[in-house]
């Protein structure tokens, strides 16, 4: 009977724990409110019953797109885009109640607005050429603008296929 008993105390402690890995925040969320202090890497300790860990990635992710942009004379251009983000560490418990955890939903309107805002002033001839470049660093500083303050960086805006 004492066996069951120590057993059952050292599986509850086991059960009241999680790891934190590198690249991740965790933050406790109790009866369903995240807590503001974020953890880095490590362990974390926590009541089971009432409460769980919430774990995000703040490394850098890769959001590949296919969309059609409009250019200055009114083409259609086929493109394949990759966005490179990252979040906050210090600001994910906001990212996740304000934007939840579909965050890349936000991401990929704020970039069909910007990338339509900014090809429709260049012609299509110069997305195959050396104003890419220049087209991209407009798009990834029109989407600063609008994601900084919610916590999201963007940094990189890739064309990588433009048909």
């Amino acid at each position: 009977m004492k066996k069951i008993g120590i057993l059952s105390l050292f599986s509850l402690l086991l059960m009241s724990c999680v790891v934190v890995r590198p690249g991740e925040a965790g933050m406790k969320q109790k009866l369903g409110k995240l807590d503001k202090k974020v953890y880095s890497q490590g362990t974390v300790w926590f009541n089971p019953f009432t409460s769980k860990v919430v774990k995000e990635s703040i490394q850098t992710n890769n959001l590949e797109l296919l969309l059609n942009l409009p250019s200055k004379e009114g083409l259609s251009v086929a493109s394949e885009i990759s966005i490179l983000y990252r979040l906050e560490k210090d600001k994910v418990p906001f990212i996740l109640e304000e934007l939840g955890p579909n965050y890349p939903n936000v991401i990929t309107s704020v970039f069909r607005s910007a990338s339509a805002d900014v090809c429709s002033q260049f012609f299509a001839k110069d997305m195959h050429s050396g104003r890419r470049a220049d087209i991209e660093e407009a798009i990834q500083v029109k989407m600063a603008e609008n994601l900084k303050e919610n916590g999201i960086i963007i940094e990189a805006v890739l064309m990588k296929s433009i048909q």
